[in-house]
C-alpha cells in the first residue's frame, strides 16, 4: 500500500511531500527535520491511534507522545496522511484533527444502531429478571443507556476498522536506545519515579523488556558475538569466553543490542505486520559493521513483508543500499545468475526499486535522491552528501601544487 505525507509550517519542516514505500530513507543535518517526518509516519500507521481517536483527542495531544507537540501552529500549520484509499487524517490550520476514521464510525453507528431507550430497557429489565442476574443494581440500566453509543463504536473500532484499515502496526526505535543498555535494571525504578523521560524512549524501553524475556540467546554474527539474558541481567559473549554484561561493553554494541533483540522478538510476531521506523541505525558503528547491521534489518523486515523506515547521517548507509538495490536489479535481468549475485549480497536483503524511496530533508523540505530511469540513489547525490571533505582536499593539493591561489 502506497501512502503519503504532506506537511505544512511544522516544525522544522516548511513545505514537504514524501510518497512512502516498504522501504524508506531520509538523511539529512541534525535538525533537518528526518526525525520529525518518521516520527509523523509512526504516528498514522500505529494502529493505537484509534484509541486517541476514539477518545476524540486533539492534534496536539497525539502528537505529544512523540515530541511534537507545539509543532502544530495556528492558522499555519497542515499535516495530510493518505493512503491508497484517499485521505485517513488531517490535522488542520488551527490544531483541530478531521478524520474519515471517525466519519466511517459515526456513519455505521446510525445507519445499524437505532435502538432507542425505551426499548434497551426493556430488553435489559427482561434480562434482569432473571433469578443469576438479580443482583445487579437497577442504577445499571441508566449506565447502560448512557454507554450504548460508546460502547458500539468501541466494538466498530476493534472488530471492523483495525482489521480493515490497520493490518499493520508502528515500532519506533529511537536513536536514545543506548540508555536502555547502560542503565541496567534500573529502568523500572525511572519509570515508576515518573522522571521525565520521551514517551518514545519508554515505549521502546517496554518493548525491549519484553523482547528480553523472550529471546534470551541469539548469535550476532556481524558482531561476532553471543547476546545472552541471564538471571534479569544482559550479557554478551565474545569468541566464547566469560560473560560480559552489557552496560560495560562498547557504545556500538550498547545501541546495537536493544534494536536487534526487539527487531527478532517483533518480526516472529505474524499476527500483524510491522512498521520498524528506527532512528540512526548506524550509532557508534565502524562503516562494514553498519552495512552489515542494515543487511540484517532488512533480513528481518523486508523479506518477512514488514516496512522500513530509516533516518541516517551515513554515507554509508546511502552505498550500501545503492548495492543491495543493484543486486535485485542484476538477478532480475539475468536470472541464470541468480545465484552468483546471493553469493555476493544475500537474497534476503535485495532490494525491488519500486518498493524503495530515499530523501534528503534539510531547508525545511525534502528532495528525492532516486535516479526513476536507474532505480538507484543517484551517485552525484551520493557525492554531494560525501564528497565536502573530498573536495576541501582536492583544493588543498591544488594549493600544494601551486594551481590555485592560497
Amino acid at each position: 500500500m502506497n501512502e503519503q505525507l504532506i506537511v505544512k509550517n511544522f516544525g522544522p519542516i516548511k513545505d514537504a511531500t514524501v510518497d512512502f514505500k516498504k522501504v524508506t530513507v531520509f538523511i539529512g543535518p541534525t535538525g533537518g527535520g528526518k526525525s520529525t517526518l518518521a516520527k509523523l509516519a509512526a504516528i498514522f500507521r500505529k494502529s493505537g491511534l484509534l484509541n486517541l481517536l476514539e477518545a476524540d483527542a486533539s492534534a496536539n495531544q497525539i502528537l505529544e507522545g512523540y515530541g511534537l507537540d507545539g509543532y502544530l501552529k495556528p492558522r499555519k500549520s497542515y499535516v495530510r496522511w493518505l493512503n491508497s484509499e484517499g485521505t485517513i487524517f488531517d490535522f488542520g490550520k488551527g490544531g483541530s484533527n478531521k478524520n474519515d476514521i471517525k466519519e466511517i464510525v459515526d456513519s455505521i453507528y446510525a445507519e445499524t444502531f437505532d435502538m432507542k431507550d425505551h426499548e434497551l430497557e426493556r430488553h435489559l429489565n427482561r434480562i434482569l429478571k432473571k433469578k443469576k442476574f438479580q443482583h445487579i443494581p437497577k442504577s445499571f440500566l441508566e449506565e447502560a443507556k448512557k454507554k450504548k453509543e460508546e460502547i458500539f463504536k468501541k466494538y466498530i473500532i476493534e472488530s471492523i476498522i483495525k482489521k480493515e484499515l490497520y493490518t499493520s502496526s508502528a515500532e519506533y526505535i529511537p536513536a536514545e536506545r543506548i540508555f536502555l543498555s547502560s542503565i541496567e535494571n534500573s529502568w523500572a525504578g525511572i519509570v515508576r519515579d515518573d522522571i521525565n523521560l520521551p514517551k518514545v524512549l519508554v515505549d521502546f524501553a517496554n518493548t525491549y523488556s519484553k523482547a528480553r524475556t523472550q529471546v534470551k540467546k541469539i548469535d550476532i554474527d556481524f558482531l561476532s558475538l553471543t547476546y545472552i539474558f541471564k538471571n534479569n541481567d544482559d550479557y554478551i559473549k565474545i569468541d566464547n569466553k566469560t560473560n560480559i554484561p552489557l552496560h560495560k561493553s562498547a557504545s556500538g554494541i550498547q545501541s546495537t543490542i536493544p534494536l536487534i533483540i526487539a527487531m527478532e522478538w517483533l518480526s516472529k510476531q505474524k499476527d500483524i505486520l510491522r512498521s520498524f521506523v528506527i532512528e540512526e541505525p548506524e550509532l557508534n558503528l565502524y562503516p562494514s559493521t553498519q552495512t552489515s547491521l542494515l543487511t540484517w534489518i532488512l533480513t528481518k523486515c523486508y523479506f518477512n513483508k514488514n516496512e522500513l523506515i530509516i533516518t541516517t547521517h551515513s554515507p554509508y548507509i546511502l552505498s550500501h543500499l545503492n548495492l543491495l538495490l543493484y543486486a535485485y536489479q542484476v538477478a532480475e535481468k539475468h536470472p541464470d545468475r541468480r545465484e552468483a549475485v546471493a553469493a555476493i549480497v544475500p537474497e534476503a536483503s535485495w532490494i525491488n526499486p519500486k518498493d524503495f524511496a530515499c530523501y534528503h530533508v534539510g531547508e525545511g523540505t525534502v528532495r528525492s535522491l532516486v535516479n526513476d530511469e536507474l532505480g538507484l540513489i543517484d551517485n552525484n547525490e551520493l557525492d554531494n552528501i560525501s564528497g565536502d571533505k573530498a573536495d576541501a582536499f582536492d583544493q588543498l593539493i591544488r594549493i600544494n601544487r601551486g594551481f590555485a591561489r592560497a
